[in-house]
């Protein structure tokens, strides 16, 4: 808010009219003949004295002056500036502080003590006086805190004397404070006792930041200089902060009427920012290696500054990434026009202060140049529609380093459309792979946005095109391997969907290819790791199909080749970080089979990983989610050994962190989904401790979340079931409160869902199940509403479902459990209940011989045998 206001005020205040006089002296001292000489200052002077006579500034410059020329300088401008409205000095040379004194060093200075130099030096205070007695308003602008002048002969950019023998009040590098400055502006070129550089072009950076700001219309002088400190605060990259005193008795303003830029806008921004964020921008920057104006700007238009540390960090560690993926491509990517290339150097310059809407209105001018060449010149047209590709490529890197969504889509949509028009063999080999890697962020960026349907249309586009190149050039093992990837994501996508037949083929077509590839004896390492992610993506698949054998060796298979790979890459993070989701996975198959304390160990393991991963790249969102999964699974398994307590703990800790992730970005919906499982998961909890307000609560905030995201994306079955599973919830608790019609009501809308699911994909086990449990849902409140024909139909038809799940794969325990639930509930409505609860014991009897059956159920068996033992 305060740089917001900063720049309204001065943009509002008015302008003065320009019939004041206004005289300048400008002094230059290089040539040194003790001191260490200085390349730039004579050249600054020159330019200074160019932008202020076009100020309409009376300009006197004196060069290499000794003192005494120094003070006839100085006499002379009192007498012929003498009743001027407005006075400017401007210094370019060594300048020190000796004893709190600021003095000014002519190229006669002397060295061997304080003294010596003190009294063969210009005080400030003189300066001062003189301004003082030419206008009321005086401006001093001092680029007099070159690099060391003791320094004793060292690498530097300023100029070597011998050292002082002085050990007190020996003189300082730089300048001190004024102190009072009443009627006069200082703009000194570093921070008081700091250095400055003596530049490695023709001028200093501060004279530079003076010819480029000092003139800007329509800005007050002191506004003018804080654009001159950020500046050069900026291309330092922090190492150099200009420093302003000002005592003006009024406003005064440089230049005549006009409007800020983009860039001198976030100049005036940032001044107002806190030291606290500066410091975050300059850490990154530095550890990026990267101007900090790119990530100033992405921090003001994305309204960062109010959000909170952690979700700034990762927006801004997003917007470096793009950043540098620009410069990158431009590097990467050349233009046939000269003219084009100017404006993609153009835009690269803009980014790299931060004007974002400058950098996006120059490569706009490429892609118009671009297309216009294309039209009129038919010969060149290959030529033209690629550097307009390439064009449109880079832009949406731009907008996504300014976190700019919607722009990036445009711009990837207008790239994919041209390359589409290019493709073939003339197409070369680095832009063949440009084209599909921008199909694949296409649907990545769609997929983290919401849109499985989109996004697969994106994927099929994509598959197409490889499968093309691959039919053209079948030995070729990229083109193979990029068809190959391809076909996983439409697989996801089609996962997703619940379309579990077709993802499975795309799986397998995905394999057939990946281990033919990893055979080969120069597989490199992401060749071999396909073979990992195929093989999971089908364990997976036979998961939901309610194989839990099959589900097992794929992902044992997976994880065999992780651990090798991890042992041959140690410093390859992301290998670790797949080793986890591996074990997440065997770990879900654990429990399922009936094992939560081995399924415990595994998950353990996964956390161990993820926590130390963290320690090393602490901002990596995806790393953080990760860690959330963990604390998921190990509160599942809690549950399962009847431990609520220990469960809502990492319930909580898991919560916590996907609050966190979804802070800082709202867009993407994947952690929006995980974070309403959370609160599924501690209302699980709550209610298990009696809390059952609590657990309501808990469900109602993931049923709000979960009917945002379904009505985002209807074509998402894993989104539309979680609505299922939390109107499911809510139901529950409505029935043990006796509430029957609010529990009907709730019931009767995740049956809808789930009966929908189960229709659209019949082999999926979870669909499956969710039909079975909604039914007895259905038909225990029919039977406590007084309808128990109702309660008999609604009962057997679950237990239709459930008898077949359960033959189906004998060895998945859960099944075996909804068998024994839903024989109990069919005992009900027998003339002799006895059969189907001897059946339902005997089920149980035979998990608990195998070590299988749940703890948290165990009891199960007394109620059953005390049933059967009821006269």
């Amino acid at each position: 808010m305060l740089p917001r206001l900063f720049l309204i005020l001065c943009l509002l205040l008015p302008v003065q009219a320009m019939a004041e006089r206004r005289v300048a002296l400008v002094l230059a001292a290089e040539d040194y003949r003790s001191l260490r000489k200085l390349d730039n200052p004579v050249n600054d002077a020159v330019a200074v004295e160019g932008l202020l006579s076009g100020l309409g500034f009376e300009v006197t410059v004196e060069t290499n002056r000794d003192l005494k020329r120094m003070r006839r300088a100085l006499d002379d401008f009192r007498e012929d500036g003498a009743g001027a409205d407005v006075a400017l000095l401007f210094y370019a040379g060594h300048g020190v502080e000796i004893a709190g004194v600021n003095y000014l060093l002519p190229v006669d200075a002397q060295v061997g003590s304080a003294q010596a130099v003190a009294e063969s030096a210009l005080p400030l205070s003189e300066v001062q006086a003189a301004l003082a007695s030419v206008a009321p308003i005086g401006i001093v602008l001092l680029d007099a805190c070159r690099e060391d002048p003791w320094g004793g002969g060292g690498a530097g950019q300023g100029r070597s004397a011998v050292a002082l023998e002085d050990a007190v009040d020996a003189p300082r590098p730089g300048l001190g404070r004024v102190g009072r400055a009443d009627g006069v502006l200082f703009a000194f070129s570093a921070a008081p006792g700091e250095v400055a550089a003596d530049g490695d072009g023709v001028d200093s950076p501060f004279t530079e930041a003076l010819l480029r700001h000092f003139a800007t219309p329509g800005v007050e002088v002191r506004t003018a200089l804080t654009l001159v400190q950020q500046d050069v605060y900026d291309r330092s990259r922090g190492k150099q902060l200009p420093y302003i005193e000002s005592g003006l008795p009024r406003l005064f303003f440089a230049a005549s009427v006009g409007e800020l830029g983009e860039r001198d806008r976030l100049l005036v921004a940032m001044a107002g920012l806190p030291a606290e964020l500066r410091a975050e921008v300059e850490a990154l920057a530095q550890q990026k290696d990267m101007p900090l104006a790119p990530l100033y700007g992405a921090l003001m238009s994305a309204d960062l500054a109010g959000k909170d540390r952690s979700a700034r960090a990762q927006a801004l560690v997003q917007s470096a990434e793009s950043f540098l993926r620009f410069r990158a491509q431009v590097q990467l990517l050349s233009a046939d026009d000269p003219k084009v290339a100017e404006f993609r150097a153009e835009a690269e310059q803009a980014l790299d202060l931060g004007a974002f809407d400058l950098a996006r209105t120059a490569l706009d001018k490429a892609a118009k140049l671009d297309a216009e060449a294309r039209e009129a010149l038919r010969d060149n047209y290959r030529s033209r529609a690629l550097s307009e590709a390439q064009t449109h490529a880079l832009a949406a890197s731009a907008a996504k380093a300014d976190l700019r969504y919607d722009l990036a889509m445009a711009d990837l949509t207008k790239a994919l459309a041209l390359y589409a028009e290019l493709e073939g063999d003339a197409l070369p080999r680095a832009d063949r792979e440009a084209y599909t890697d921008l199909m694949w962020d296409q649907g990545d960026l769609l997929r983290n946005t919401g849109n499985t349907s989109f996004a697969l249309r994106s994927y099929r586009a994509w598959e197409a095109v490889a499968a093309a190149r691959v039919a053209g050039a079948p030995e070729d093992a990229d083109f193979r391997r990029n068809w190959s990837v391809a076909r996983v994501n439409i697989g996801d996508m089609l996962l997703l969907q619940g379309d579990l037949d077709g993802a499975e083929a795309e799986f397998r077509a995905a394999l057939a290819v990946d281990e033919v590839l990893a055979a080969r004896a120069d597989a490199p390492l992401k060749w071999r790791h396909d073979v990992v992610v195929s093989q999971s993506k089908l364990g997976d698949v036979a998961q939901l199909r309610g194989d839990l054998a099959g589900a097992l060796a794929r992902q044992q298979a997976g994880l065999a080749v992780l651990r090798q790979l991890v042992i041959e890459y140690p410093a390859r993070d992301d290998v670790r970080g797949d080793l986890g989701l591996s074990l997440d996975r065997i770990g879900d198959l654990r429990k399922l089979a009936g094992d939560p304390r081995g399924a415990l160990v595994v998950f353990n393991e996964a956390l161990a990983l993820r926590q130390a991963l963290l320690e090393k790249l602490p901002t990596r969102d995806d790393l953080q989610g990760d860690l959330a999964i963990s604390f998921d699974k190990i509160g599942d398994v809690f549950l399962a050994l009847a431990d609520p307590k220990a469960a809502q703990l990492r319930f909580k800790a898991e919560i916590a962190l996907l609050e966190a992730l979804v802070a800082k970005d709202a867009g993407q919906t994947k952690w929006q989904n995980d974070l309403a499982m959370g609160y599924l998961k501690l209302g699980d909890a709550r209610a298990a401790l009696g809390a059952r307000d609590e657990a309501a609560q808990l469900y109602a905030k993931a049923l709000k979340v979960r009917e945002k995201l379904a009505a985002l994306d209807p074509a998402n079955a894993d989104w539309q079931r979680s609505v299922a599973l939390a109107q499911a919830r809510l139901g529950d608790l409505a029935f043990k409160a006796a509430d029957f019609t609010e529990a009907e009501r709730r019931f009767t809308a995740a049956f809808a869902i789930s009966q929908a699911l189960a229709k659209a994909d019949p082999g999926n086990v979870n669909r499956q199940q969710d039909l079975a449990s909604d039914l007895d849902r259905l038909g225990d409140v029919a039977l406590m509403r007084g309808d128990p024909v109702r309660a008999q139909n609604l009962v057997q038809r679950s237990y239709a479902i459930t008898a077949e799940m359960a033959a189906r794969d004998p060895g998945n325990v859960e099944n075996q459990m909804n068998l024994v639930a839903s024989l109990v509930r069919m005992a009900v409505y027998d003339d002799d209940t006895r059969p189907r609860q001897r059946e339902a014991l005997a089920v149980l009897k035979a998990l608990q011989a195998e070590g299988r059956l749940d703890p948290g159920r165990a009891h199960w068996i007394g109620l059953i045998e005390a049933q059967l033992a009821a006269p």
